[in-house]
């Protein structure tokens, strides 16, 4: 029951009479500033101060130096004011987040960090540097925290409780909560109130124009995106969707608006399964890693296989072209989208079961999902060690590279996405993009089948067989010298 319909009911109990419009009214006032007394000390604003390069992102822990400057400081009508409580950026700089960490972790859109050198963040009247935790493209989802090593009180930020935003209906009383304009000055977040509008809404990517950075390149511009019927002003991006619980449902995105359309228009994506996962996974300076089969679909029937290519998960596990996919893990499949959005749930490297359609039968398929290929640069402060100077990864995650992800995928192995320089396996010739297909004569598949295979190795010399369909090194064996 909502605060809403239980103050309601109290209402009919208590009141000499039937409730006046009066009392309904003063109960949805009291439930309202509930909420948002619940929820307004979770919200913070956040300041993203550019550095030199725009968009070189460097803000992040274990990668930005040790030493900055001071930040910069203007006054509220935009003149300096030095030693005086002032905005720190330009305007159009400011965003807002959500603290949903109980060690300060604060979530918030990736599209208003990209290009940051320092993040400054202001929250009931705590003003702190922050760094990014974690950052997804495909999500649009980032995470920040207090900047390590701050000689200073760390600051207090209660976490908000984060609520189910799947069953959520169209009419859904709804709060959002920002740094509206850059008003947040204080730190505290402007409020506005409406109702769903609409769920798993999709929402058109803008054209790709040759200079400009395309925002709607992100994967929540597919139908899962939340439609609020309030506006979401410029500031707002990151800040908080709340339900009459005070409960975090939504994170307000205003890189949502399609082309010729208003511009603050109100979208926030969703805290639903995905959503969560993102989360809990950012929290941990993860990178948030997607499911992927490496098939084609057929565009008149939903979800029906057109093609299956050489070296994918989709051709191990023996799909077939018209096979139908109607379920992911038991779970049914929507006729739009229904095979991607089903495998966002699923990690890079998990066995998933399909329930397959073929020649009238129904039968169930296990198939170890490889990695969604991801335009943009994810970050991840928390990596593993690499391995004598080498990360691997999913041969569909060297995509970026510019090369074809089915054509990466038919050579089999994974590949090489980073080589640190005057290590054993730069020194063994090794670069960037190289794919490798065995260790030591054991064939790989995943990067837990590489750390498998060297860490049995250890101490010892490692051979690695590359591609028979890369570059000057193709077929060649390779020893990497303990």
């Amino acid at each position: 029951m909502s605060c809403l319909t239980s103050l309601a009911v109290t209402l009919l109990f208590l009141a000499d009479g039937p409730p006046t419009a009066l009392d309904i009214v003063s109960a949805l006032e009291t439930a309202t500033t509930q909420a948002i007394a619940r929820a307004q000390p979770s919200v913070v604003a956040i300041t993203r101060i550019r550095g030199d390069d725009p968009e070189l992102t460097t803000a992040i822990r274990g990668q930005h130096p040790d030493r900055l400057p001071p930040a910069p400081r203007v006054g509220i009508d935009g003149g300096a004011a030095p030693g005086s409580p002032g905005d720190f950026a330009a305007p159009g700089d400011f965003s807002a987040g959500v603290v949903v960490g109980d060690r300060g972790e604060i979530l918030t859109t990736y599209h208003t960090l990209r290009g940051a050198e320092r993040i400054w963040v202001r929250a009931n009247k705590q003003e702190f540097e922050a760094e990014i935790l974690a950052a997804d493209p495909r999500s649009d989802l980032a995470m920040i925290a207090p900047r390590a090593g701050m000689d200073r009180e760390a600051p207090k930020l209660p976490p908000l409780k984060i609520g189910d935003a799947v069953k959520m209906k169209p009419g859904t009383f709804l709060i959002a909560l920002g740094n509206s304009y850059n008003a947040g000055r204080d730190g505290r977040a402007s409020a506005s109130m409406g109702i769903l509008a609409n769920t798993a809404r999709r929402v058109h990517a803008p054209p790709v124009q040759e200079g400009v950075a395309v925002k709607g390149q992100f994967f929540r511009y597919q139908p899962t995106l939340l439609q609020l019927d309030s506006k979401l002003n410029t500031g707002m991006s990151g800040g908080a969707v709340i339900n009459m619980r005070g409960e975090l449902v939504g994170l307000t995105t205003a890189a949502a608006s399609p082309v010729g359309y208003d511009v603050q228009a109100g979208y926030a994506i969703p805290m639903d399964a995905l959503g969560q996962r993102i989360v809990e996974t950012m929290k941990l300076g993860k990178e948030v890693e997607y499911g992927f089969l490496g098939v084609s679909l057929q565009e008149d029937v939903p979800n029906a296989i057109k093609s299956v290519s050489p070296g994918t998960p989709a051709d191990r596990a023996n799909l077939l072209t018209n096979d139908l996919i109607l379920a992911v893990n038991d779970r049914p499949l929507d006729p739009e989208d229904g095979v991607t959005m089903a495998l966002a749930n699923v990690p890079a490297g998990e066995t998933v079961r399909l329930k397959i359609l073929r020649g009238g039968k129904v039968i169930e398929a296990p198939v170890l999902v490889s990695k969604y290929p991801v335009a943009g640069p994810v970050i991840a402060s928390n990596r593993p060690d690499d391995w004598r100077g080498l990360r691997v990864d999913f041969t569909s995650a060297l995509n970026p590279d510019g090369r074809n992800v089915m054509d990466l995928m038919a050579m089999g192995g994974i590949g090489v996405v980073e080589v640190r320089p005057g290590s054993a396996v730069d020194q063994a010739g090794l670069k960037k993009g190289t794919v490798i297909t065995e260790v030591n004569g054991q064939p790989v598949v995943t990067p837990a089948d590489f750390t498998r295979a060297v860490n049995a190795a250890t101490g010892k010399d490692v051979t690695l067989t590359l591609s028979a369909q890369f570059g000057d090194l193709q077929g060649q064996k390779v020893l990497v010298k303990k």
